[in-house]
């Protein structure tokens, strides 16, 4: 290995190891310095903020990798940064809207971060395409990184503050991504932009249809929770939410420094790669159940109070984890193949179906936070399976990638049943 390709191999590891470990450790910090119905309401916000930030972007995010690498020439930057500049203005103005009407301040928060979100998400994806793994990483956790920042700033100056220093992040975080992202469009031709724009909402509205369902399963947890238990109970589950995704770290170091190539390699390498990742998710997650015993001086009291009343239940959220790695894997190999259009109605179709008769059968036997996990649970494990059918009839297989992720995940909350 030469000594340039060193180098950046120990640029990347370190960006990783800073930016994934502060988008890890950030949650936890804040469950521990936000009162517990505040950071009940900040998750839930978020998980709404993610769900409409995917929703209003129109899949146009996902197009990028397209445009820069010159796989299509229908749409540019410029057309895709357009129509990001009409989603912060739709949410400045749902702002304005409901603090006119006096609505519960959780839905302006989810309004400001689904801005900074989506900004987030579109600086990402292109520094990614680019080849700059080190710098997406520091980005995706810029968010979390300056709410944590703030929380611990107005908990040095004015504890009864925190709550509030934490919601201006948001805004701050979008206004400075916006502005940095006005070099994409600068100088640009507006009739030409506004053409690039309505041919990138087309590109886009299969790919944001599909991710709309991945994400929205991925999301479901807090969201689910937040819109059927109390603030203080979706602060538990979601502390353990946040400490499970522990394991998901290891699908991140691979996915982002491999992003371009997998847009490139051959579909047998494409496979081995995906299994490769899922092992290694798989491996994580079960390490992560063994040692939980001794992360409680890591990840903190509100993390060790919840595992410790939810033992099982938390057992299959850290489970989880290998199928939320399948399930990005394959939204990846979906978008490389493009085939969306053709897989989205059947995945589509049984997220609607399984999230009524989820909500109806939750509603009867009491949302508990147990009663809720290994509901979500059982749909999430059937839609990684519907979706993975519904990809083979399209023509794009990941058999090994399936049966293993299908397998590890089902032995773990078997054995969880068993042991604990």
């Amino acid at each position: 290995m030469t000594t340039t390709k060193f180098g950046q191999l120990l640029v990347y590891f370190g960006s990783f190891l800073l930016g994934r470990g502060l988008l890890f450790g950030a949650p936890l910090l804040l469950a521990n310095l936000l009162p517990r119905a505040d950071y009940g309401a900040l998750e839930t916000a978020l998980a709404v903020a993610s769900v409409a930030a995917s929703t209003l972007s129109v899949g146009t995010g996902g197009i990028v990798p397209l445009v820069v690498l010159g796989h299509t020439q229908r749409t540019t930057l410029a057309g895709i940064t357009l129509h990001y500049l009409v989603v912060v203005s739709a949410c400045i103005l749902f702002v304005a809207i409901t603090w006119a009407a006096r609505l519960p301040a959780v839905w302006q928060l989810a309004a400001m971060l689904t801005a900074a979100v989506a900004m987030q998400a579109l600086g990402s994806t292109y520094l990614k395409t680019l080849g700059r793994g080190e710098a997406s990483i520091l980005l995706d956790a810029g968010l979390f990184g300056l709410m944590t920042l703030a929380a611990l700033t107005a908990s040095q100056l004015d504890p009864s503050q925190v709550a509030s220093w934490v919601c201006l992040a948001a805004p701050a975080y979008g206004v400075v991504l916006l502005t940095a992202s006005a070099s994409f469009i600068r100088g640009a031709r507006w009739p030409e932009v506004a053409r690039h724009w309505r041919a990138a909402m087309e590109m886009g509205l299969p790919l944001m249809l599909g991710g709309f369902v991945s994400l929205l399963a991925a999301t479901s947890g807090r969201l689910g929770m937040g819109l059927l238990a109390d603030p203080v109970v979706v602060a538990d589950y979601a502390v353990l939410a946040r400490a499970a995704a522990l394991p998901i770290v290891a699908h991140q170091l691979i996915l982002i420094a491999r992003f371009r190539h997998l847009f490139t390699l051959p579909p047998a390498d494409v496979e081995r790669a995906t299994l490769q990742v899922v092992q290694l998710v798989a491996l994580s997650a079960l390490g992560f159940w063994l040692a939980s015993p001794w992360l409680g001086w890591l990840l903190g009291p509100a993390f060790t109070a919840a595992w410790v009343k939810y033992p099982l239940a938390s057992i299959w959220i850290v489970a989880q984890a290998t199928l939320w790695s399948a399930i990005a894997l394959n939204d990846l190999v979906i978008s490389r193949h493009q085939v969306m259009a053709r897989i989205l109605p059947a995945s589509a179709a049984f997220m609607a179906l399984a999230m009524l008769l989820g909500w109806l059968l939750l509603t009867r036997i009491g949302a508990s936070l147990d009663h809720f996990v290994y509901v979500h649970g059982t749909v999430m494990l059937l839609f990684y399976l519907v979706q993975s059918a519904a990809m083979l009839a399209a023509g794009v297989h990941l058999w090994q990638t399936w049966l293993f992720a299908g397998g590890a995940y089902v032995s773990m909350i078997c054995a969880a049943a068993v042991l604990v």
